[in-house]
């Protein structure tokens, strides 16, 4: 049972069990949105591919060219109708005469009206209209299942507003304050080294005017 076709992309040996898998007795159930979606994968090849199921359900869409086809997929019917000629005058009178059409079983617009959970089913050359029961799912498991979380392992408050503040014990850096300034400040021992590694500054050197004499 494949569902959503299209989202799986090529299958390579896709087609070779649907025309092939039923000599082994190995049934096939696919569903899909629509045919282009397969032509678009499967090319020529999806023609074939829907041609292969011997039992078809045919839900509501929206779209009226697959509305159209899906028409066409159920089959046309023959329909005789006697149309009668009434004549008035000198040849006053009725004649009958078999009138034969060919319509669609099943139009276009009634697959676009179909509601919900209502579908056509054709078994060979059989259509019929089709229901689905709702099902309730079995209840294996809660939706959501709160989790246990003990006061002291907790390192934030959700109802109260502001800065979280770690809970003691927790390795959790300490957050920042506002109007809290940090500054390092070194020992006295690394600021005398610090002034004891300055390099003093070259003497200033100027000349006289006879460029002999360096003050």
């Amino acid at each position: 049972m494949i569902d959503e076709l299209a989202s799986l992309q090529r299958l390579p040996q896709f087609h070779t069990a649907l025309t092939k898998g039923r000599k082994s007795n190995n049934p096939i159930i696919f569903g899909y949105q629509g045919k282009a979606q397969l032509e678009v994968i499967y090319g020529h090849l999806a023609e074939v591919m829907l041609s292969q199921p011997a039992t078809k359900f045919i839900m509501k869409t929206g779209e009226p060219k697959a509305a159209k086809w899906a028409s066409e997929l159920i089959g046309e019917v023959e329909i005789e109708r006697v149309r009668e000629t009434v004549a008035d005058g000198k040849r006053a009178g009725k004649s009958f005469m078999l009138d034969r059409q060919i319509e669609p079983l099943v139009m276009g617009s009634e697959i676009e009206g179909l509601d919900d959970l209502h579908s056509f089913v054709k078994l060979g050359n059989y259509v019929s209209r089709f229901s689905f029961p709702p099902m309730d799912m079995k209840k294996v498991s809660e939706a959501l299942e709160p989790r246990i979380i003990l006061e002291k392992d907790m390192w934030f408050d959700p109802l109260t507003p502001g800065t979280p503040e770690p809970a003691p014990g927790r390795n959790t850096p300490e957050p920042e304050r506002p109007g809290m300034v940090l500054a390092l400040v070194p020992p006295p021992e690394a600021r005398q080294r610090e002034q004891s590694s300055v390099i003093p500054a070259p003497p200033r050197v100027t000349l006289s005017n006879d460029h002999s004499q360096l003050l």
